[in-house]
């Protein structure tokens, strides 16, 4: 389903205007190479200010930082775009005068996107595709395709996944391992299936999910929620943790935790953040803070890695 999305994309790098998009809602066509491109993708600023763009309207997602874009960003974002809460405001999404919206990480449906494309042509994920299930080079590269700059967001994906495969020629025993991506969120304990972001990316390093673990999580799911009981199964050669502010006492406490045998990594709130934006930006961030923590993981499997300590940043 996604090399047929990847093969029409690299088709268009001619970027030819007019331009149609196929979406799950629709035809999108985008009249000429758009100039203000407004983005309620939750991450979506990232990709289009790594594209040279500045984006008319930028989506809040979480995170209490002044230009709402996280530090990986901040220093691209030159101009004072609109920033568009969880509840989209149409009347001040419209006032932005965008010529196109980028919806593809966004959670809107059919009703929205009609009212949205009122305003511009919105491009959302293929048909087949579920929200936040596109990786993230489909999505830099629709983003391109957009924009009338697929050769450029090309350019970036490929530089990255050199850096994927220099850090797996680095690192030859991450491709006889397995990993999992758990969370303690509020109390509640679950892990990540290997279609989430998170252990996409640990795939792009030659990792594996544990296939107890994708037995855990609904076909139609992420990530699901699990019973402490539940602990053998999510248990890998590494694991990292994410917790609420940093909080990993309620994972030291865990009943039964003594049967996790695999090294781990309790993970701060910001690598968190780049895993979750999963973006052209935030990659670089996560790549450069992971491959020390998980040979350190590897190292030493009965002494948990915790990046929060030192404020290593």
């Amino acid at each position: 389903m996604l090399i047929a999305v990847v093969g029409t994309l690299s088709a268009a790098m001619a970027q030819e205007f007019p331009l149609t998009i196929e979406t799950k809602f629709g035809t999108a066509l985008i009249a000429e190479q758009p100039e203000r491109v407004a983005t309620l993708d939750f991450n979506g600023a990232d990709d289009l200010l790594s594209l040279g763009i500045q984006p008319v309207a930028i989506r809040y997602w979480y995170g209490d930082y002044e230009k709402t874009v996280w530090p990986w960003a901040a220093d691209l974002l030159t101009t004072d775009p609109l920033v568009v809460q969880r509840e989209i405001d149409l009347e001040a999404l419209a006032a932005a005068s965008p010529d196109i919206i980028l919806a593809m990480w966004s959670g809107i449906d059919a009703d929205m996107h009609a009212k949205l494309s009122q305003i511009a042509p919105v491009v959302a994920v293929p048909d087949g595709v579920g929200d936040y299930e596109m990786p993230w080079d489909d999505r830099a590269r629709l983003a391109g395709l957009a924009t009338g700059r697929l050769g450029q967001a090309e350019a970036a994906i490929a530089a990255l996944n050199a850096r994927f495969d220099d850090l797996q020629t680095a690192n030859p025993g991450w491709q006889r391992s397995t990993a999992s991506v758990a969370y303690l969120w509020d109390g509640r304990l679950g892990v990540y299936g290997s279609g989430d972001v998170r252990p996409q990316i640990l795939s792009g390093l030659g990792f594996k999910t544990p296939a107890a673990v994708d037995a855990l999580v609904p076909e139609d799911g992420f990530a699901v929620d699990i019973s402490g009981e539940s602990l053998p199964e999510i248990d890998a050669d590494v694991i990292l943790w994410f917790a609420t502010q940093e909080d990993f006492g309620p994972v030291l406490d865990l009943p039964g935790r003594n049967v996790l045998q695999g090294g781990e990594v309790f993970v701060d709130d910001l690598l968190t953040g780049a895993f979750s934006h999963a973006s052209l930006l935030s990659l670089p961030y996560v790549l450069d803070r992971l491959e020390p923590a998980l040979n350190a993981a590897f190292a030493d499997r009965e002494t948990p890695v915790d990046l929060t300590e030192g404020n290593n940043q």
